[in-house]
């Protein structure tokens, strides 16, 4: 959970609060599925949940908490997947450039797969709450890869590795959000579009930070 929201939510000690959260999730969840991000408010997932507006009080100060927290959940999620894909450290920076464009094409899948998470996305880009658990996985997702690729680098360019790494992360789930709102076949596109780039910014800013052999 991002610093800014753990500073904010009340994490649940006892089973019953664990379970009345995972209410409160739920609830927020559908009414979001049935009207959109936008059409999210305290006192309808109250009711949806069958709780009183004090009780999710206690543990949410606003919605967009809730918010965050759902996107949390599916991040989480969506990181047990690029584990896997991330499992054995690559033996070139072209095979990592690679394994980044399979990291890119599990996250435009989830959003393909899951409105809830992209309406989210969309619908509160410029929140703070939401931005700093977007954030945090865009900077874990950064060190993961970088940590299982260290050795493909020159010790002295460590630091700038991990800016081009973040930046590159970054312009990619971008781009996979900008594919996700487009009908099937223009999403497939953009996503093809959004790999050349990728491919040509690791040209130039990645692999010039390599090892010599």
């Amino acid at each position: 959970m991002s610093t800014q929201v753990k500073d904010q939510v009340r994490e649940p000690v006892q089973v019953r609060s664990q379970k009345r959260v995972a209410m409160i999730l739920e609830a927020a969840r559908s009414i979001i599925e049935e009207k959109g991000a936008a059409g999210l408010k305290m006192s309808d997932v109250a009711d949806r949940a069958n709780i009183s507006i004090g009780s999710i009080y206690q543990y949410f100060p606003n919605k967009s908490a809730i918010v965050a927290a759902l996107a949390e959940r599916v991040l989480e999620a969506n990181t047990a997947k690029n584990e896997k894909i991330l499992a054995e450290p690559p033996s070139s920076l072209v095979q990592l450039s690679h394994v980044t464009t399979e990291l890119l094409d599990q996250y435009y899948a989830l959003m393909r797969e899951d409105p809830v998470f992209r309406d989210i996305l969309t619908g509160y880009a410029s929140d703070k709450e939401f931005l700093a658990t977007e954030q945090d996985d865009t900077v874990a997702n950064r060190d993961h890869i970088f940590a299982m690729s260290k050795h493909l680098f020159r010790e002295e360019e460590y630091d700038r590795a991990k800016l081009a790494l973040l930046l590159i992360i970054s312009f990619g789930g971008a781009a996979a959000v900008i594919a996700s709102q487009q009908d099937a076949e223009a999403g497939k596109t953009a996503m093809s579009e959004a790999k050349a780039m990728l491919y040509a910014a690791w040209e130039v800013s990645i692999l010039p930070l390599g090892i010599k052999r």
